[in-house]
C-alpha cells in the first residue's frame, strides 16, 4: 500500500505497522541514500516571510534531516520510529507540522524534499522523496500562474 504522509503524526504510525527490523530507504526519483545513513537532527522551524507582493507570511513545519551513509546497513523501522517518536514526546508542535526532508545523495546538494509515497514491501520500507518548486505566493492565491500573472501581482 501506498501513501504520502504529510506530517511525523502520519509517519509515525506507518513506520510502526512495518516490521521492526525493516530496512528504511529514503529515495529520489534520482538516487537513493546509501546504508549507513543516520538521523541527524528533527527541528521544528518558524518562518517568518515577506513575498514578492510584499505581504508577510508565518509558519511552521517539521525538518528531518538525513546524513548519507556510506556503507553499513539500513536503519530499521523500529530505529526510525523510535527517533521520531522520542523527538516528538520531546518538542511540542514537531508531529503536526507539515513534513520536509532534508538530504543529499553522496553528501553533495542539500535539498529539500516532500514525502511523496511510502510502501512497505515487506523488504523495505521505501520512503519516496519528491522535490517541491519554487512559487509566486501572490499569483498561487489567486488562482494563476505564469510569467504575465507574476508582473502583475508582485510589488
Amino acid at each position: 500500500m501506498t501513501h504520502a504522509p504529510a506530517t511525523l503524526a502520519q509517519l509515525l504510525p506507518l513506520l510502526e505497522q512495518a516490521a521492526a527490523d525493516t530496512p528504511v530507504i529514503f529515495a529520489t526519483d534520482s538516487a537513493r541514500i546509501g546504508p549507513g545513513y543516520h538521523v541527524t537532527e528533527l527541528k521544528l522551524a518558524q518562518i517568518n516571510s515577506i513575498d514578492c507582493g510584499g505581504n508577510l507570511n508565518t509558519w511552521v513545519e517539521t525538518q528531518l534531516q538525513l546524513l548519507d551513509g556510506a556503507d553499513g546497513a539500513y536503519l530499521q523501522a523500529g530505529k526510525v520510529a523510535s527517533i521520531l517518536r522520542r523527538s516528538a514526546q520531546t518538542i511540542a508542535g514537531l508531529s503536526d507540522a507539515p513534513l520536509w526532508v532534508e538530504m543529499a545523495p553522496r553528501n553533495q546538494g542539500l535539498s529539500r524534499y516532500r514525502i511523496g509515497a511510502v510502501q512497505d514491501t515487506g523488504g523495505a520500507f521505501k520512503v519516496t522523496l519528491t522535490h517541491d518548486q519554487a512559487q509566486c505566493k501572490p499569483a498561487v492565491s489567486l488562482g494563476c500562474c505564469g510569467t504575465q500573472a507574476m508582473e502583475s501581482y508582485c510589488a
